[in-house]
């Protein structure tokens, strides 16, 4: 099996192109690090066509069936060769019946493709996402757009039959892909760390791009049509943390945190902004977000066999916890599908972070020191500050126009009437 830490060395000795070892750097503030996050950090999302903007309706329509259709995710840029660029990101932003059902991509001849929203506001068109593989997974991944290590679909509960009448979702296998995009544009690529070093009690930071009608869905509510979207710097505090094992779809680092969905994918960067995680699993039995006091004492028993506290427990640790993967097994992954992607090993330079920092709007807060302020006390176990300079208007006109389908997708009641999803055109 590949191994990280041979890797790590290999590139460290010059072996891989373009990366060489850095001093140490002091602790990244947290607007340090949230300039990090906003430029590495992406929207994922299907394209709305005509069907999928009248499946999501139909959805709407029937609050009671919380399908939870379209459902936009996160992710990170973790790589460049040339123009194309890599991102890391959960399996479950991929729905399976979006790979498979032709009947959803009419507009484009039946080929499903995706929208990649980087921090400058593009949307990069992504097809042949679709890797034949099915779900549960089959065969061996090949490095096409999509390479998923795991799948999600409707599953009779206790087997692998697939019945998409069924009430609700389940991931196969690991809980994480990379899916690929063109751009002649210069994207920062994120700093990856080493994962095997993030402890109990470390704090940890979750990027990503918050979904409010996800939110409703889960709470029970009926959906109320949101199109403005807000990108999250969260943090947290390392509560457990386990080997990375295939029956928990691989979810390993467990911590406190201010998460909501649609953040699932995102990156989790660790005190000196390295990548060292993709979240991907909340839960809503978590501790409240900013309470204070000190991180849960769940741990690893072999990480400390004389610690206090309760053995480790899966079950346990996701009834309390959200959840992240982990970096090092993602390349493993990686590695082992045959890809090679050339990894930043740097720390974050001086250079990206006064680019995210400047990139920040006027409206932002600042304190006398001239930075951004964050409430971030140090007896505070979590926290998160939703980036008021890292807006989306209208997600839907963004995800309906990217493909030339020129059609636009509102905000408003249900089909039938002015202003509707389906109608899509201005009220007289």
């Amino acid at each position: 099996m590949f191994s990280f830490k041979l890797m790590v060395g290999q590139l460290f000795a010059g072996i891989a192109i373009g990366v060489q070892a850095m001093p140490a750097m002091a602790e990244l503030s947290p607007p340090e690090i949230n300039s990090i996050a906003r430029q590495t950090t992406v929207l994922i999302a299907p394209g709305l066509t005509p069907e999928l903007r009248r499946d999501l309706e139909e959805n709407r329509n029937n609050p009671l069936e919380n399908r939870q259709v379209w459902n936009p995710g996160s992710g990170a840029i973790v790589a460049r060769e040339g123009n194309k660029y890599y991102v890391l990101t959960v399996a479950h932003n991929f729905y399976q019946r979006y790979l498979d059902t032709p009947g959803f991509w009419q507009s484009s001849g039946g080929t499903p493709f995706y929208g990649i929203r980087t921090w400058d506001g593009e949307v990069h068109k992504i097809e042949g996402v679709n890797d034949g593989r099915g779900c549960p997974l089959r065969g061996i991944a090949e490095a096409r757009s999509l390479i998923r290590f795991g799948c999600r679909d409707r599953f009779i509960p206790g087997t692998e039959t697939v019945d998409r009448n069924s009430d609700g979702d389940a991931v196969k296998g690991i809980d994480l892909a990379i899916i690929s995009f063109t751009s002649s544009k210069d994207y920062a690529v994120a700093s990856i760390g080493d994962s095997s070093t993030v402890k109990i009690g470390d704090r940890v930071y979750i990027s990503g791009w918050p979904d409010p009608e996800q939110a409703q869905a889960q709470a029970g509510q009926s959906v109320r049509p949101v199109s403005r979207r807000q990108r999250r710097l969260a943090w947290g505090s390392v509560g457990a943390k386990l080997s990375p094992d295939a029956s928990n779809q691989g979810y390993s680092i467990f911590y406190t945190d201010c998460t909501s969905p649609g953040m699932s994918g995102g990156p989790v960067f660790d005190k000196d902004g390295r990548l060292v995680g993709n979240h991907g699993r909340g839960t809503r039995n978590k501790q409240s977000c900013g309470k204070e006091g000190s991180p849960n004492s769940f741990l690893q028993s072999s990480d400390r066999p004389d610690a206090p506290g309760q053995a480790a427990n899966t079950n346990n640790l996701s009834e309390r916890f959200s959840a992240s993967q982990q970096v090092n097994q993602a390349i493993d992954l990686i590695q082992q599908s045959r890809l090679r992607l050339p990894f930043n090993l740097q720390m974050p330079t001086t250079e990206l972070i006064k680019r995210g920092l400047a990139g920040q709007g006027a409206q932002v807060p600042f304190g006398s020191s001239g930075r951004l302020e964050f409430d971030i006390a140090a007896d505070r176990t979590s926290g998160a500050f939703d980036d008021p300079s890292d807006v989306i208007p209208d997600i839907y006109k963004e995800y309906s126009s990217f493909s030339g389908l020129g059609s636009r997708l509102r905000d408003g009641i249900p089909s039938g009437g002015c202003g509707t999803i389906l109608l899509g055109e201005p009220c007289p």
